[in-house]
This record gives C-alpha cells, sequence and structure tokens, in this order.
C-alpha cells in the first residue's frame, strides 16, 4: 500500500454507519501504523471515533452550514492548511463529495457507490464485495489500495467518566451487570416492531426476575413513556433520552444481552461483541445487519422481501410479523448457553 503521509475519512453520519466503517479504520491503521489520519463528521456522532493511536484528528462539520458560501470558504481553508495527500470517503452521497472537493488532496476515492454525483469528485475502489455486507464494501477501498485486510475488528472508544456515570445512575435502582438492554426506537418506522410487542416481551423478561433497561434518542421518549406505563415493573428501568453518546456506549458494553430492531446502537452492541438479538424484515441483514460472531442472533420476519440489493422495503406490516416467542425463544437460548 502506498505510504501516504496524511489521510481524510469523510464519515459524518449517522450512528451505525459510522460504526460500519471502524473495521476500514483499522485495516488502514494497520497497515499505515506511522500516517496521520483524520477523520470528518458531524458532532453528534464524534464521541464514536476511538483516539490514538487509531484517529489523531477529528475535523467537526456542521451539516446546516454546508450550504452557506462563508462556511465553505473558510472549511476549505481550514482543509488545505492540512496537506492532505488522500481522502477516502465512506458516505458517498452530496455533502461527503463537497467535503472532499474542498480537501485539496490530489487522490480523493470513495467506495463502489457512488451516490448523489459524488463520482465527478471521487474515483470508486471496486473489488471482490461490491454487493456484500457494507463493512466488507468498505475495506475493499483498502484491499484496492494494496493493504491487507485480517479480519473485522472494531476499535471502539471507552470513557471512565461515562461508565461511572451509568453505573451510578443503575445502582439508584439497585441495577448492576445483569441487566438486559433494549432500544425500542430506529431511524425509519418500517424498521421498528410494534411497541406492543416490546411492551410484552419487557413483561416477560420483568417477571422472570430480569432487570431491563430500555434506552435511546430523546426523539424517543414517547416509546419510553409508552414502555414504562405498559409495563408497569420495577424491573423495568426507563432511560431513553436520558443519555449521552458516550454513556450509551458505556450501558451497552456492560449489560448482559442487547435486543432491538435495525437501529444505530445495535451496531455499538455488535460492536462490542455483547450477545445480541436483532430484529430485521424491511431491511436486509445481510447489507447492514450485525456482522459476524457466535455473539449475533438475527430473527428475520417471515415476510421480508429485502435483499442486498435492495436496501430498504417500505412494508408497514413486515415487522409486525415477528413473534414474540421467536425472539423470547432466542434469549432463552442465550441465557442458557452463558448459564
Amino acid at each position: 500500500m502506498k505510504a501516504y503521509k496524511n489521510i481524510l475519512i469523510i464519515k459524518m453520519s449517522s450512528l451505525g454507519d459510522v460504526i460500519h466503517a471502524l473495521p476500514t479504520l483499522y485495516a488502514l491503521r494497520k497497515n499505515l501504523p506511522h500516517t496521520k489520519i483524520t477523520w470528518a463528521i458531524h458532532e453528534q456522532f464524534a464521541s464514536l471515533l476511538p483516539g490514538t493511536p487509531w484517529v489523531d484528528d477529528v475535523i467537526i462539520i456542521d451539516k446546516k452550514q454546508l450550504k452557506s458560501p462563508s462556511y465553505l470558504w473558510q472549511l476549505r481553508k481550514d482543509l488545505h492548511a492540512r496537506h492532505f495527500d488522500m481522502t477516502l470517503d465512506l458516505q458517498c452521497i452530496a455533502k461527503s463529495a463537497i467535503v472532499s472537493a474542498l480537501s485539496g488532496a490530489p487522490e480523493k476515492y470513495g467506495y463502489w457507490e457512488l451516490r448523489e454525483g459524488s463520482n465527478f469528485i471521487n474515483k470508486p475502489l471496486i473489488g471482490e464485495h461490491q454487493f456484500d455486507h457494507v463493512i466488507e464494501r468498505y475495506l475493499d477501498t483498502v484491499r484496492v489500495l494494496g493493504g491487507d485486510v485480517d479480519g473485522v475488528e472494531f476499535p471502539m472508544p471507552s470513557y471512565g467518566d461515562a461508565e461511572q456515570s451509568i453505573r451510578h445512575r443503575l445502582a439508584e435502582y439497585d441495577v448492576h451487570d445483569d441487566y438486559i438492554v433494549i432500544v425500542p426506537g430506529a431511524r425509519w418506522i418500517v424498521k421498528e416492531w410494534p411497541l406492543v410487542n416490546f411492551g410484552e416481551l419487557c413483561i416477560r423478561l420483568c417477571e422472570s426476575g430480569q432487570k431491563v433497561v430500555i434506552a435511546g434518542a430523546p426523539d424517543d421518549n414517547d416509546k419510553g413513556q409508552f414502555l414504562e406505563n405498559y409495563v408497569k415493573h420495577n424491573n423495568l428501568i426507563n432511560l431513553v433520552g436520558k443519555t449521552s453518546m458516550s454513556e450509551l456506549i458505556e450501558l451497552i458494553r456492560h449489560c448482559q444481552v442487547f435486543i432491538s430492531a435495525d437501529t444505530g446502537p445495535l451496531h455499538i452492541a455488535n460492536a462490542l461483541k455483547k450477545p445480541l438479538i436483532a430484529m430485521f424484515g424491511t431491511t436486509s441483514p445481510d447489507r447492514t445487519g450485525p456482522y459476524g460472531g457466535s455473539h449475533v442472533h438475527v430473527v428475520i420476519s417471515p415476510t421480508s422481501q429485502a435483499t442486498p440489493k435492495k436496501p430498504l422495503v417500505d412494508d408497514p406490516e413486515c415487522m409486525a410479523q415477528i413473534p414474540i416467542d421467536a425472539v423470547w425463544n432466542v434469549y432463552r437460548d442465550i441465557v442458557r448457553k452463558d448459564a
């Protein structure tokens, strides 16, 4: 692999997508131990990035300002001053292509799926995994550039202060390490498992003596409140909208099992190699699901039509076809194996 001195990785959002790009960061660093690696990202996802030795610097991109000429001019000056010799755009849409174009780097690459005109800025790097899981698509950029890829590794950050904050908060509910995290929300409603199903699952878990922590973004506060009112059990702890990103990472790091549909925190659990149950139907786990390892347990809707080439199927009834018993039985299998 060419001995680049200064690389800019561009992957600004969203939660799961940033985590999907971390194995590429890992592979780049293993191939280029002395290269300076900078990552361009939106502020709300910056805490997903590990520090040194993986990432040397972070550039925060204000997505609301990307149409402002003055902001773009200042961003161009900042990027040019850093003297990048290569950009690797792992988002490959218009806004990431703008950052790549402004970088001043003589070499500008992206993975093969160049969208929204990003092909006018970036050169696609097309490998053998063109239609495989998105993690392998990203890793193909390293392979095509001549680098070695030895498996899939996620260099996740750790936060001591956030861990202590979460432990202290959970201790107030008499919750320690033996708890389950459930995230009921998702980025799109068609990816969500019905809230009543989550509620019934939580009732079974709580009545079995299991502590259950529900989590998620502030936008999902109404879901957390619904489950709290539906379940009505002291073993249910509602932290939806009440954690920072770093606290969410540490909450998941120390859980016993993680359960959700196709949502960003699922990929935190996967990166941390936590035992997880993931429900899929309108999206394909073969394309964007939790990737690899015996810790992964995927429950697929019997009516799912999603494939790696059809990333999102707009079927509002699909996820509802996943039975509560199917998820419960997988959970019991996990517990028996760990016993």
